[in-house]
């Protein structure tokens, strides 16, 4: 059984009346690559600054590697890499400049110091680049930069905050396969925040949806997606014999029509079943879209967040 690495009990921050994060209960575990999603407002920066010790929780606790982050500050951030939403790099010096300020700050001895900074350059696909400016470098190259210098006091934790935001889809890809192998090759637990459902979705061992300050779903994303699926059907036609005809498939627990619309909600995804009955009787559809549960629960909070 792997090391038990994070864990919260009723952490819980206010400001004032309002409520930022409420009764959070996690356990994460050593080399776990944990996605922490939910929309802006959602609690994910608060409960960050709160595990990195950076703000005080109002009541409950949190605990890394048995170190209490209130009591016990130091010790738990010693164990700790963050990479911000904006990350706090210099633009006016070269990568490998930035990376010796970092290290000579977290004390790396000057004899491995050059060392393990071209291994993180390497590591983070940017060692032809360690002698240019960063001012010229992609916002992607500058999050990946980021990750090397959260490397660089060799953290067993990583937290990063929104790291995908504003990259195009290759770099996010970049950034989030560069996560997948410190993850799964080097043991290093990771606790990531994202609004983007597809990401985390695809890589994360475990998600946790965020609404409001509170966790309203968690689990892996299998064990997500088996629960309600919703089929929306784009018909020229409807008659009341197909409805209750889908209505008899197996899984079905609800058939209901809006307008040139019929909406399926099932217990797991009957795709094929709905079209070998539009097949056989010569329905034509227009259009079709399928939400596993794990998206209808997101796509419900996030319209709930932005209301």
């Amino acid at each position: 059984m792997k090391n038990l690495v994070i864990k919260t009990v009723n952490l819980t921050k206010k400001y004032g009346d309002f409520t930022a994060v409420k009764s959070l209960n996690l356990e994460i575990y050593e080399g776990e690559f944990f996605c922490l999603l939910g929309p802006n407002g959602a609690g994910k920066t608060t409960t960050f600054l709160m595990l990195l010790g950076l703000t005080r929780p109002t009541y409950g606790s949190a605990w890394i590697y048995g170190h209490d982050v209130t009591k016990n500050p130091l010790e738990a951030k010693k164990r700790v890499g963050f990479v911000p939403e904006v990350p706090g790099l210099y633009d006016d010096l070269t990568a490998r400049e930035n990376l010796v300020f970092t290290a000579e700050l977290n004390g790396v001895p000057k004899g491995i110091r050059e060392k393990r900074i071209m291994d993180l350059l390497e590591k983070v696909d940017l060692k032809e680049w360690a002698d240019v400016k960063v001012g010229k470098f992609s916002r992607g190259m500058k999050q990946r930069l980021a990750i090397a210098d959260a490397l660089i006091k060799e953290p067993k934790v990583l937290i990063l905050d929104e790291p995908t935001a504003g990259i195009d889809p290759k770099g996010s890809e970049e950034i989030l396969s560069l996560l997948e192998i410190l993850s799964k090759n080097e043991g290093i637990t990771i606790l990531m925040s994202s609004h983007l459902l597809h990401y985390v979705e695809r890589y994360g061992d475990r998600i946790a949806i965020m609404s409001r300050g509170e966790i309203v779903a968690m689990g892996e994303p299998s064990s997500l997606i088996k629960g309600e699926s919703v089929i929306e059907l784009n018909l020229k036609e409807i008659d009341n014999l197909l409805v209750s005809e889908l209505g008899g498939i197996k899984g079905v627990k609800e058939v209901r029509r809006e307008g040139n619309k019929i909406i399926v909600l099932a217990g797991k995804d009957i795709r094929k079943e709905i079209f070998e009955v539009i097949s056989r009787r010569g329905d034509k559809v227009s259009g079709v879209s399928f939400a596993p549960s794990l998206e209808k629960i997101y796509a419900k909070y996030f319209k709930e967040e932005k209301a």
